[in-house]
């Protein structure tokens, strides 16, 4: 028996809040009473019809959910420089005047420090004139590289003139690069791979060789195979190179390389070697390397006045960045670098050699031993 037969109403069924538009059930009993005595003609043709209107269902109302983004206040960034980081702090975060333009800036270069690695890179810190920092900008962008790249940076010293890097980057003369040349064929993990390596802060390095005899009889062919094995386990990888473009290990090292560093120096003969470095890439079939080189020099306390600085620059105009480093004691003393140690200014200079290598990261591929 149904409540109808009772006598007793049927309860009141409120409208859904999510069918917008619907009729009440009233109505829509009466319409389908009321159809019953129409033709079966005509009961389809109204079926069809009410299919076909907004009124007709849930999903044709339109109403979908929010989304989350919408529903969520957008956050303006929280400022760590300055009187805006202290007003932020001593509101409890309640003020927040935002980032100034310096601030931007640098987290913008931060940015692209951090930029994603598709692939391998490699660049390569050489120039045909020696004692002009080339080893202390490894070192240097190699540090700012890996305090803000969220992968691990690896630094070579391929110079096999007793190169330093390990000096300047742990503070000791260590080996390394010859022994693995040796024994290299042995290595079958990141374990076996890191007894010949140091680290410093969350760069690893592979030292070089302080006895130049022995540094002296490394080959192409013993570069090539130390980074088939470092690159099963490091995809970003900086070179510090010797001055000797003819060496048989410079030719593997270019093989390797996507970027191309240059120290150069305000002198008359650091200029004029750097730029000498680029159009010998472009004379030898590195091309590539020439038109993205990144030429970096560095300021020594004492310069000539009769060195037009000017002119220095315009000289080096060829490079598609030139980065000026300032004259810092805590570079020229040839010891080990601490980043905390380096002046403001310095710092600045080689985080923006770093922003310019990863920059590079987006240029055509190219192949090994072109």
């Amino acid at each position: 028996m149904t409540l109808s037969e009772t006598g007793v109403d049927s309860p009141a069924i409120p409208p859904s809040p999510y069918a917008k538009g619907l009729p009440d059930r009233g109505s829509a009993q009466s319409s389908a009473r009321a159809s019953t005595t129409m033709s079966t003609t005509a009961s389809t043709t109204m079926s069809t019809t009410a299919r076909t209107t907004p009124e007709a269902s849930v999903s044709d109302a339109g109403w979908e959910p929010p989304e989350e983004a919408t529903m969520l206040r957008r956050r303006a960034p929280r400022p760590r420089q300055g009187w805006r980081a202290l007003a932020y702090d001593l509101s409890g975060g309640h003020w927040n005047p935002g980032l100034s333009e310096k601030e931007r800036k640098v987290r913008e270069r931060e940015k692209q420090i951090a930029t994603q690695l598709r692939g391998k890179h490699v660049a390569a810190f050489f120039c045909l004139k020696g004692g002009i920092s080339k080893t202390s900008t490894t070192a240097a962008t190699s540090i700012a590289l890996s305090n803000l790249r969220p992968d691990p940076v690896f630094a070579i010293d391929a110079n096999p003139d007793a190169g330093d890097l390990a000096e300047r980057l742990v503070g000791e003369r260590q080996s390394g690069i010859t022994a693995l040349a040796r024994d290299v064929d042995r290595i079958d993990s990141l374990d076996a791979l890191s007894r010949y390596t140091v680290t410093a802060g969350r760069l690893t390095m592979l030292p070089g060789e302080p006895n130049p005899t022995l540094g002296d009889s490394l080959r192409s062919e013993d570069f090539e195979r130390i980074m088939g094995v470092v690159q099963r386990y490091y995809s970003f990888v900086q070179v510090d190179c010797g001055t000797g473009v003819t060496h048989p290990l410079m030719r593997g090292i270019l093989g390797f390389a996507d970027t191309a560093v240059i120290p150069a120096a305000w002198s008359i003969t650091g200029a004029k070697r750097a730029a000498e470095t680029i159009q010998w890439l472009q004379d030898n079939g590195f091309e590539q390397l020439a038109r993205t080189s990144i030429v970096v020099l560095t300021a020594k306390d004492l310069v000539s006045r009769n060195v037009d600085k000017d002119a220095v620059l315009a000289h080096l105009s060829q490079a598609a960045d030139l980065v000026v480093v300032p004259a810092d004691p805590h570079v020229a003393d040839g010891a080990q670098l601490d980043w905390d140690h380096l002046q403001p200014a310095t710092r600045e200079a080689y985080l923006e050699i770093a922003a310019a290598i990863t920059r590079r990261f987006e240029q055509p591929a190219r192949s090994v031993g072109a």
